[in-house]
């Protein structure tokens, strides 16, 4: 599945390679909630020059589809297991803390790589079951995504939403290197499996909780500039 990106001035310095990932919850219930874990990759090139970079997840890369909350994330989380036979992770239930380190790397190609600053935006949100169809009133900040700052990594305030957090980092990151962490658990609220509206009925049952992170990056060459132009700033 490929997602079209907006060309920038800057657009022939550019190429973004961006990794997201879906966590699933269906038929929650009063007992227990059944949640299933999707994950998907977006990429897009925007003419090309050698930036790439990749989401890495608990210490490994991660590209491809069903990578991001996959296999990766499971190893990571001794209470988890991995089914090969569903593509799944099984075992994931709200009011756990789970481990999911997430940080971004400048992928070296055999054609090379440039020094690059990037830049991170974590989506969370509620949707119909099996569908992209959103669910407004269902509460985002029930889903706890746990970002690290100080280390690298600062929020944007004025591009985040409560639904979306936008993360620069501020060091260069050279071919081959690796950030900071800027994410380091996950954390669903189990009031999902138990708010009722004014009938009786569970609000979160057959609703789906998808949280996807993405990344991008600019050159180091003439870097405000191409700031400026990808981004609307500088960082």
């Amino acid at each position: 599945m490929m997602r079209k990106l907006l060309s920038t001035p800057v657009a022939t310095a550019l190429l973004f390679v961006l990794a997201a990932g879906l966590i699933g919850f269906g038929g929650i219930n009063a007992a227990a909630a059944a949640p299933r874990i999707i994950s998907e990759w977006y990429g897009a090139e925007v003419v090309l020059t050698n930036i790439h970079t990749a989401i890495v997840e608990n210490d490994v890369v991660v590209e491809g589809e069903r990578t991001l909350l996959g296999k990766t994330f499971a190893d990571a989380n001794p209470s988890l297991t991995w089914s090969d036979e569903n593509s799944r992770v099984e075992g994931f239930a709200p009011g756990v803390t789970y481990e999911e380190v997430l940080k971004a790397e400048n992928v070296r190609h055999d054609s090379g790589t440039i020094p690059q600053y990037v830049r991170v935006t974590v989506y969370k949100s509620w949707t119909l079951a099996g569908t992209e169809t959103k669910l407004p009133e269902l509460d985002p900040s029930l889903i706890e995504l746990n970002f690290v700052t100080g280390n690298g990594w600062t929020i944007d305030p004025a591009a985040s939403t409560d639904e979306r957090t936008v993360l620069y980092y501020s060091g260069i990151v050279d071919p081959t290197g690796r950030t900071s962490e800027f994410m380091d658990s996950i954390y669903i609220s189990p009031e999902v499996a138990t708010l009722m509206d004014a009938n009786g009925n569970l609000i979160y049952q057959g609703a789906e909780c998808h949280i996807k992170a993405t990344v991008d990056a600019v050159q180091t060459h003439n870097a405000q500039d191409a700031m400026t132009g990808a981004w609307g700033r500088t960082n």
